[in-house]
């Protein structure tokens, strides 16, 4: 397993801010500057804690995610202030590539199986600041998400229990400390004050760890499309390219399940479920196009064609076959 480097940013009335304490301005407070510097630096994720609190603030926070999201060219996760399954899909379908459930709230822990059903286990992540909270929810975290944000130094008394995937996100600063941290054998990446740090050489800390022999990523030719990683030249050259990767993305799924896949769980529930699921995206993009939010509009429409297409692919209708219909040939 390769370790990713993570840098974290706090947002507070749409600007960085400091962290968990007093949150006073970090820099000049420019979120998508910080996510577009990190990423020049070699990181390989960007990890951001929401810390609004007003629900006005909290559609300006997933705003301002979004923007973030389009600026930077690595994966984008989200944590803070997740409270319903439409929280966990605005930021889905702002171009987040894994969304952060908090296990300290009980909310969350009901939220992780529906939404990883929905949106797939590989989009959810979550924290945890004491062990109990992972013991506890063991099984459910196990089979729904795919690893563990641990905001204290648990990677070990986890890895005793589960093989999970663990991120570390610490305040430890000492080089020789955070490399022990790495070399543990389910720790995934690492997040917190060092890697966050304006002055850290994120490419010569990685090459601290290649002569440690510890696995990190390299690629320094990444782009971001739609939350998923790909190469530059891969990206799709027409938005009818887009809608045939996507459709070929399901019908893939369908063919080989995923435990805990949304898609598989429609296609086990057949035609009536996905029926269901078209009709209630209906109405949610009436109720959109009602409140003359553009962005939701937006996003219902995408949720809307995306549960279309898994209709598609479970009648045997190609893309091909709608343009055929719509252009009379």
């Amino acid at each position: 397993m390769n370790k990713q480097m993570i840098p974290c940013l706090y947002l507070q009335y749409e600007k960085a801010v400091t962290g968990f304490g007093q949150r006073n301005l970090f820099g000049d407070g420019d979120v998508e500057a910080f996510g577009k510097f990190y990423g020049n630096k070699g990181a390989d994720e960007l990890l951001i804690f929401d810390f609004s609190s007003e629900e006005q603030e909290h559609d300006r926070a997933i705003s301002k995610i979004r923007d973030i999201c389009r600026a930077v060219e690595i994966p984008v996760m989200t944590a803070g202030n997740i409270k319903c399954m439409d929280d966990v899909k605005k930021l889905i379908y702002a171009g987040c590539a894994k969304v952060v459930l908090n296990f300290s709230k009980e909310s969350n822990i009901l939220l992780l199986e529906e939404a990883s059903r929905r949106f797939g286990k590989e989009k959810m992540v979550i924290s945890i600041s004491s062990f109990h909270e992972f013991t506890d929810n063991q099984e459910l975290i196990e089979k729904y998400s795919d690893g563990i944000l641990a905001l204290d130094s648990l990677q070990d008394e986890i890895a005793a229990v589960s093989s999970v995937s663990v991120i570390v996100h610490t305040d430890e600063g000492k080089e020789s400390e955070l490399l022990s941290i790495l070399k543990g054998k389910y720790v995934s990446g690492l997040s917190g004050a060092y890697i966050s740090s304006l002055t850290t050489e994120i490419r010569d800390f990685k090459e601290r760890c290649i002569e440690e022999k510890i696995p990190v990523d390299q690629m320094s030719d990444k782009r971001k499309e739609n939350g998923v990683v790909v190469k530059a030249k891969e990206l799709p050259e027409s938005s009818l390219s887009v809608l045939q990767e996507v459709y070929y993305l399901i019908l893939a799924r369908k063919e080989k399940p995923q435990e805990g896949s949304y898609i598989n769980y429609l296609f086990d529930k057949r035609t009536d479920k996905i029926l269901k699921k078209i009709g209630e995206e209906c109405m949610d993009l009436v109720i959109a196009a009602k409140n003359n939010d553009k962005e939701e509009v937006t996003s219902e429409i995408s949720d809307l064609i995306y549960h279309i297409m898994v209709l598609m692919t479970e009648k045997g209708i190609y893309w091909e076959d709608i343009i055929e219909e719509l252009t009379g040939k």
